[in-house]
């Protein structure tokens, strides 16, 4: 702070760096005092899949998520919106334990400390628990594309939901809309959303139910 007014740092580093560092970690920190133990078996989902193995090789088509994990194994870091809407938006919407998600961030990065990770992958990127945000952080492939330019190089089609070759993203989004509706309809932040998921057919549903089937299944044999 004294470094900008004094006009040696532009406001938007000093703006980051003071709500990363003292402001949402000291949040964090607050919300596991008081969070804890409960938030440590947290699952309201009741989501149960392995992590897939890309998590751990990197090995996938989906350019995104290759580049996320990659970096993660290379240098012990990635970019929040990679940890909030890549790795976490991921396992979210394929339907990982939050738990095993959580034990892969505190393996993987060099901040990961048990009191940072737990509200962050718990609370926020599994919306295993209400206790930070009144919705889950899901996305369709639209939101990547519109906050990265990995879209443009991909062997998915990010403008497509289903059949072969349409990003995984997408299918895996709506069918996680459906699977977790009695939970996630009626909160306050989800109307619009559930506008969609209403104005589309049976047929429609049929084919975005067995597109997600196959990229759960593509994921977990690794050849997703």
């Amino acid at each position: 702070i004294e470094r900008y007014e004094a006009g040696d740092a532009p406001l938007n580093s000093v703006e980051g760096f003071v709500r990363q560092v003292a402001g949402w970690r000291e949040f964090m920190r607050h919300v596991y005092r008081r969070a804890m133990p409960e938030m440590g078996e947290a699952n309201q989902l009741t989501q149960t899949r392995d992590l897939p193995p890309l998590y751990w090789d990197g090995e996938t088509d989906m350019q995104c998520m290759k580049r996320a994990v990659g970096r993660v194994w290379k240098r012990g870091y990635a970019h929040h919106i990679e940890r909030l809407m890549l790795l976490s938006n991921f396992a979210l919407t394929y339907g990982a334990d939050p738990h095993e998600l959580n034990e892969w961030f505190h393996l993987g990065f060099v901040d990961a400390y048990h009191w940072v990770t737990t509200p962050n992958v718990v609370g926020m990127g599994s919306f295993a628990t209400d206790a930070l945000s009144s919705k889950p952080y899901a996305s369709s492939g639209n939101y990547v594309n519109r906050m990265g330019d990995h879209c443009r190089n991909c062997e998915y089609a990010v403008s497509r939901t289903t059949g072969e070759g349409a990003c995984p993203f997408n299918a895996l989004y709506w069918d996680f809309l459906k699977e977790n509706e009695e939970t996630l309809r009626g909160t306050g932040r989800m109307g619009l959303m559930y506008s969609h998921v209403d104005g589309k057919d049976d047929e429609e549903w049929a084919a975005i139910e067995d597109r997600a089937d196959r990229v759960r299944e593509l994921a977990r044999s690794g050849d997703l």
